[in-house]
C-alpha cells in the first residue's frame, strides 16, 4: 500500500501535535512543514528533518502531497483550507472548522465541488474519560438519555497570555466546539435547536473583545437536553 502523503499548516502547540502522529504511523509519510512565521518554519523543518514553507501555495506548487493538516490559529483556518481543496488535496482542519458560519459553509462547499474529504480535528473523543462513558452509553442496561451536562473551561491565562488571537475567537469555538462533538458522538443524536447566553466583563476590562462565558441548552432530536458551560 502506497503511504499517504501529509503536509502540516501550522507549526505550534498543536501542528506539532500533528506533525508527531504523522511521524509515528507507518502508512503516513510527512513531506513537508508549512508556518507563516519563518522562525518557527525554519526551527520545526530542522527539528523534523522536513522542508519548509513560508507560503502554502510554494508547498502545493513543489511537494506531492495527498493530505494538508491545518494547525492554524481559529481565525486563520479557512484560507489555507481553500487554497489546499483548490488544489485537489484532503483536508484535515484542527477543531474549530472556521469561526463563522460562512466561512464553514464556503469550506464545506468548495470541497464538495473539488471532490475532496475535508475532516475536522475532535481529538476530545480519545481521551480515556470519553472512552469510558461512550462504552457505557452503549450498553443495554444504560437505557436512553434524557439529559446531559458537559463543562470545559480554561484558566484565565490562556485568553490573555497564551493565545494573541483570543479577541478573535470565543469559549466557544475555542472550547465549545469539542462539547458540542461530545454531546453529537455521546448521544448518537443531532441538534435540533440552541440556545445560549454569554458575559463580557472580566476580559473586556483587559482589552480583549471576547466572551468570558457561555452557556449552551441543546435539544436533540429524540427529545433529550444537554448544558454545555465554557469560559
Amino acid at each position: 500500500m502506497n503511504k499517504i502523503k501529509t503536509a502540516v499548516v501550522g507549526t505550534g502547540i498543536y501542528g506539532r501535535h500533528h506533525i508527531n502522529a504523522y511521524l509515528n504511523n507507518p502508512d503516513v509519510e510527512l513531506v513537508a512543514v508549512c508556518d507563516s512565521d519563518a522562525e518557527r518554519c525554519g526551527q520545526a523543518a530542522e527539528e523534523f528533518k522536513r522542508p519548509g514553507y513560508t507560503r502554502l501555495h510554494a508547498l502545493l506548487d513543489e511537494e506531492e502531497v495527498d493530505v494538508i493538516s491545518i494547525a492554524t490559529s481559529d481565525p486563520y483556518h479557512k484560507d489555507p483550507a481553500l487554497q489546499a481543496i483548490s488544489k485537489g488535496k484532503h483536508v484535515l482542519i484542527e477543531k474549530p472548522l472556521a469561526t463563522t458560519v460562512a466561512d464553514c459553509l464556503e469550506i464545506i462547499n468548495a470541497a464538495e465541488r473539488h471532490g475532496v474529504t475535508v475532516g475536522v480535528d475532535f481529538h476530545k473523543r480519545w481521551d480515556p474519560a470519553v472512552i469510558r462513558v461512550r462504552m457505557e452509553t452503549q450498553l443495554p442496561a444504560t437505557g436512553r438519555i434524557i439529559r446531559g451536562y458537559i463543562s470545559m473551561d480554561d484558566v484565565i491565562a490562556v485568553p490573555t497570555t497564551w493565545l494573541g488571537w483570543s479577541a478573535q475567537s470565543s469559549p466557544v469555538w475555542f472550547l465549545g466546539s469539542h462539547c458540542f462533538d461530545l454531546v453529537r458522538y455521546l448521544s448518537g443524536q443531532e441538534v435540533k435547536s440552541v440556545y445560549a447566553v454569554g458575559q463580557k466583563r472580566l476580559l473586556a476590562t483587559r482589552g480583549i473583545d471576547t466572551r468570558d462565558s457561555v452557556q449552551s441548552t441543546l435539544l436533540m432530536e429524540d427529545g433529550s437536553s444537554w448544558v454545555v458551560e465554557n469560559g
